[in-house]
């Protein structure tokens, strides 16, 4: 596996560990849940950055940006 192929996998990853999270949060956000819970930890490392600069809507962004960096490696890379 190249480093490529393992860069776009991970941020593949992350990317729908953030829609799960985003999904999930429309029916509950109770940590006693065993998928709320799932998601929360995978993904919460990388919401508290956004939740420093952008106090509001940092979900959005944050899927923005894993885009962006997963165009930038295929591409790129």
């Amino acid at each position: 596996m190249t480093l490529e192929q393992f860069l776009n996998y991970t941020l593949a990853f992350f990317m729908w560990l953030v829609l799960g999270r985003a999904a999930l949060e429309f029916f509950t956000k109770d940590l006693n849940n065993f998928f709320y819970r799932f998601f929360y930890q995978f993904t919460e490392p990388l919401y508290k950055p956004y939740r420093v600069v952008f106090p509001c809507c940092h979900t959005v962004l944050l899927l923005i940006t894993l885009l962006l960096l997963r165009f930038l490696v295929v591409k790129i890379l």
